[in-house]
């Protein structure tokens, strides 16, 4: 693994983090609106959730890209691009 890559937190590693913040996986599912499977899904990468994943990363106090480092749709969301283009023809059109 070369020194600028993140090594991803494993669902274990995610649980246990989750655990030591006082949080059960069946918290983080009631309090982002979803299943306790769908929390399970996007943390064992079984299914994509980009505000699952969001929801967890923050919780865990790190960002989303460090946690699901795996995960490239989670590293560099499409809605963060739109937003960054948004903002630039905001710019254009204000100049």
């Amino acid at each position: 693994m070369k020194a600028h890559e993140i090594k991803p937190m494993s669902a274990d590693q995610i649980k246990q983090a989750l655990s030591k913040k006082g949080y059960s996986l069946s918290v983080m599912a009631e309090a982002i609106g979803v299943s306790l499977t769908a929390v399970s899904g996007v943390i064992s990468r079984q299914t994509q959730s980009l505000r699952i994943a969001e929801a967890i990363a923050k919780v865990l106090g790190k960002p989303v890209g460090e946690v699901f480092s795996d995960c490239p749709h989670y590293v560099s969301p499409r809605k963060h691009r739109r937003q960054d283009q948004v903002q630039a023809v905001q710019q254009l059109l204000a100049s």
